[in-house]
């Protein structure tokens, strides 16, 4: 939700929870649009709970639930690094009674990441975000079609 543009423009003088204006309002139209809820999986998860990373979220103008963030599993006791779209997998897999469906066929979300570290058949899923400009009006829109997909599905 920050990007290189908003540090600019903001001469890096702005608080380390601040988040881009415009990026908000792309996400809040996502969520209207679609009815989503978040789960984060972004380095904020790390030191934070849920609920302060909903106040987070909501003192920059977010209209929408954080009902949850995944696990850190990036090192497993022996030190091989495991990607963040593993993390996100165990999410789901834990998780299927809240989606209502097996993980294998659960296909109804979107991640919207400026890393690129995630399984490949996710990347039907995943949103890759520019770190330089952030979430853009594009990018919210495919986002939305991934979500809506039974609305634009021929019978």
């Amino acid at each position: 939700m920050n990007n290189q543009l908003w540090f600019i423009k903001t001469k890096g003088n702005r608080p380390d929870d601040d988040i881009d204006p415009e990026n908000m309002k792309y996400l809040n139209s996502l969520i209207k649009d679609t009815g989503a809820v978040v789960v984060i999986t972004s380095t904020w998860r790390l030191n934070s709970t849920v609920a302060e990373l909903q106040a987070l979220f909501n003192r920059n103008g977010f209209e929408g639930e954080i009902i949850d963030k995944t696990l850190d599993l990036r090192y497993n006791g022996c030190g091989s690094c495991i990607l963040r779209g593993n993390e996100i997998l165990y999410w789901i897999q834990k998780h299927e009674d809240l989606i209502g469906q097996s993980y294998h066929d659960y296909k109804n979300y979107v991640i919207l990441d400026d890393d690129s570290d995630m399984l490949y058949w996710q990347r039907n899923n995943l949103i890759l975000v520019d770190a330089y400009c952030g979430l853009t009006p594009n990018m919210a829109y495919r986002a939305a079609r991934i979500l809506n997909q039974s609305k634009y599905t021929r019978p």
